[in-house]
């Protein structure tokens, strides 16, 4: 494997230690130019001083941030074998696999549940051409649910995609959105006079009525597009 390559997976976990998806990000992360960055990723020579300062600051294990041994942030032991395979780190640093972010966030899908802070679970690493195929864009994030008012659509536990790129609730669908400080999976109908109706899919839950000038307290996150769950 030539430097350039070792360079490139070094250069991927140095943003997944840091919780980010992009070059940009990462300047932005480490305080460092874009410029700067880019030619780390073109020269494939990340140095070993950033990386030091990097296991410092987000505690990961330096063997895994310079040579991919151990066990990755979010990883628990029974993975450090995946991550001996050669193939696993392939979505790194293959232009046509995408990384997308799981997030350990207890999206409520219930009453909701109010959090400041996202962990990022790991990585879901999927081809870019089947991503087109599923008309995913690459920018999405998966999310965990909980709770049981979505239940029939979204169960306790399922894994949503949410495209935040869609915040356009006027198209009836099930959203990420952030209300009273809570963020919930809802979905939504827009009414006669402008409001919108939050429906629960379980019939056990009562539907919510936000006028229009209530609009301003629910902010809507995201379009929820796919979800994994278990087949029973």
């Amino acid at each position: 494997m030539n430097e350039d390559h070792l360079g490139a997976q070094v250069l991927e976990r140095l943003k997944i230690a840091y919780g980010v998806k992009n070059d940009q990000q990462l300047s932005k992360a480490i305080g460092r130019a874009p410029s700067t960055i880019h030619n780390w990723s073109k020269n494939g020579n990340i140095p070993t001083s950033e990386c030091i300062e990097a296991a410092k600051t987000t505690g990961v294990s330096l063997d895994w941030l310079l040579l991919g041994e151990g066990v990755a942030p979010g990883a628990d032991k029974d993975s450090l074998a995946q991550q001996k395979d050669p193939h696993f780190y392939r979505g790194l640093s293959d232009p046509n696999i995408a990384s997308i972010p799981m997030y350990d966030v207890e999206c409520a899908a219930g009453s909701g549940r109010d959090f400041t802070e996202e962990k990022v679970l790991g990585y879901f690493h999927m081809d870019r051409a089947v991503l087109a195929e599923l008309k995913l864009p690459d920018s999405g994030v998966w999310v965990r649910a909980r709770g049981d008012s979505m239940d029939g659509t979204i169960d306790d536990g399922d894994y949503v995609f949410v495209d935040f790129n869609q915040r356009d609730p006027s198209r009836e669908g099930v959203y990420l959105i952030l209300m009273d400080g809570e963020r919930r999976l809802k979905r939504m109908q827009r009414v006669a006079g402008g409001g919108w109706l939050l429906i629960s899919d379980n019939p056990r839950y009562d539907k919510e009525l936000i006028a229009p000038d209530k609009k301003q307290f629910v902010e809507v996150l995201g379009r929820c597009l796919v979800n994994l769950g278990q087949v029973l």
